[in-house]
């Protein structure tokens, strides 16, 4: 019902990493009230005063990860989020990659 059956948003490069803010009012008018959003989507705009990962504000809305994603997609469409991609076409190196794995195990 969120994402009017969508299970996939237009913005392919949000990822669970990615971070969000919210987007301040612009010169190009304003946009529509926050009160005037779905109570989801107010709840997103409100976790996003500070960076904060797609996968925190699922965690936090208890939304399910890909609506998360849609709806992150669809308010920063909107202009109410910008989104801050990493640039991924650099991934880490596998010794960067093993000594995270490693250090997740020694935590649990």
């Amino acid at each position: 019902m969120l994402t009017a059956g969508r299970v996939s948003g237009d913005a392919a490069d949000i990822g669970l990493e990615t971070q969000v803010t919210v987007r301040p009012a612009g010169p190009n008018g304003p946009r529509a009230p926050v009160a005037s959003l779905a109570s989801e989507l107010r709840a997103i705009v409100a976790l996003c005063d500070k960076p904060v990962s797609v996968a925190e504000i699922s965690a936090r809305s208890r939304l399910h990860l890909g609506v998360t994603k849609i709806l992150v997609g669809d308010l920063w469409a909107a202009g109410y989020l910008d989104v801050h991609a990493d640039d991924l076409s650099e991934f880490p190196s596998p010794e960067t990659i093993l000594r995270v794995m490693h250090g997740l195990r020694t935590i649990s």
